[in-house]
């Protein structure tokens, strides 16, 4: 009996991937808003693991205990490690999930004898144990990664504003240079601010929350302008607006200035240094198109939606030498679904990699509250 519900797990392996996988995106929500599902390359992996249990009944020497210890610990390691997206109760939910799914399927001629059961559950928990073992260690070191990266990017505009207020302060006697140092102060809070409203928003986002932006008629192409003319005092004369008129319409200005400079700044950090960026907008019938492009290495297909989630960056982001928050994409994708629009990635080698954003028009969310978590926010075009 035991060498048979071995056998007919392996057999119903699919079915019960394909089960599980049907409820978890149902069920879990972190798995419905990245469309995804953490641990599906690792699944089939954990259920070869399991009915080698069942084959065995645990009636093995010290060896073979130790082999299937050992083996247990890695495979949940592996599986919470995958789950960085989630928070810890979902990663614990996918197996409860994955539990009575196994039972559905292995008991449907009647119920499993209770040392099957029993090796099923314990099975289930230890892997359980050590994923969330695992999972701690890697949102730990993350969020590690996060305060020093913090850390450093808020140093930043604090240490220009000290620099500017001692300038000031010693040099009293000259006020073109004092109302000069004045400016790069206000520059300096206004680009703090504007970092501590992204890490708050973002972390709304993250928390499923939609972002409550105040929506006032104006010109979209002037934003964008004012938004290229600061950008290029930091980073120089690197940008080009591809715009041929003047686009009126009822956004966000302020949303849609602060997603436009975490997509520049994106842009600079990962794209090639000697290559312009250009920022384009293509007004149509229903929406408008915003799209920032940069030459260099391509964004993989793969890690397209990992880039939208908390702290989440590309396997080659994460390998550059750049540091960043891992929040900009979260927050401008928040702005993006407060809009009601789409987010698409275009990347591909030798045309470059361009983020692309459709705006409707008029799209108040005072007047439509629907939850835009059912809408897609990005689509890959290789």
């Amino acid at each position: 009996m035991l060498g048979i519900n071995s056998n007919r797990l392996r057999e119903k392996r699919q079915e019960i991937i394909a089960l599980w996988e049907e409820r978890s995106l149902k069920e879990v929500p972190s798995a419905v808003t990245a469309e995804s599902l953490a641990l599906r390359d690792s699944l089939p992996i954990y259920l070869n693991h399991l009915s080698d249990a069942l084959a065995t009944n645990r009636k093995m020497d010290v060896t073979s205990v130790l082999a299937h210890n050992t083996e247990a610990i890695r495979i949940g390691k592996l599986l919470g490690a995958d789950n960085t997206s989630y928070v810890l109760t979902e990663v614990i939910f996918e197996y409860h999930i994955l539990r009575e799914v196994i039972f559905q399927v292995l008991e449907v001629e009647g119920p499993l004898d209770p040392p099957q059961r029993d090796i099923i559950y314990d099975s289930i928990e230890k892997a359980v144990n050590d994923a969330a073992v695992k999972f701690s260690e890697v949102h730990s070191a993350i969020q590690q990664k996060f305060i020093d990266t913090l850390t450093h990017d808020l140093k930043t505009p604090l240490t220009s504003a000290k620099i500017g207020a001692q300038i000031i302060l010693r040099r009293s006697d000259k006020p073109e240079a004092c109302i000069k140092s004045a400016k790069n102060i206000i520059s300096s809070l206004n680009r703090l601010e504007s970092m501590i409203h992204d890490l708050l928003d973002a972390s709304r986002v993250r928390a499923g929350e939609t972002l409550s932006l105040p929506f006032v008629q104006c010109d979209l192409e002037a934003v964008i302008h004012e938004v290229v003319n600061e950008m290029s005092i930091i980073y120089g004369n690197r940008f080009t607006v591809d715009s041929k008129e003047a686009i009126e319409g009822k956004w966000s200005s302020d949303g849609l200035r602060r997603a436009t400079e975490n997509l520049i700044g994106n842009a600079v950090k990962y794209g090639d240094s000697q290559t312009p960026i250009t920022i384009s907008l293509r007004p149509g019938k229903t929406n408008v198109e915003l799209a920032v492009h940069n030459h260099g290495p391509t964004i993989p297909e793969q890690d397209v939606p990992i880039l939208f989630e908390h702290y989440g960056r590309s396997k080659s982001g994460a390998q550059s030498t750049q540091v960043g928050w891992g929040l900009g994409l979260t927050l401008v994708r928040g702005v993006v679904d407060a809009h009601k629009g789409q987010i698409r990635v275009e990347s591909a080698e030798g045309k470059g990699t361009s983020f692309i954003l459709q705006l409707p028009y008029a799209k108040d969310p005072a007047l439509d509250r629907t939850n835009c978590a059912q809408i897609p926010v990005f689509s890959h075009s290789p």
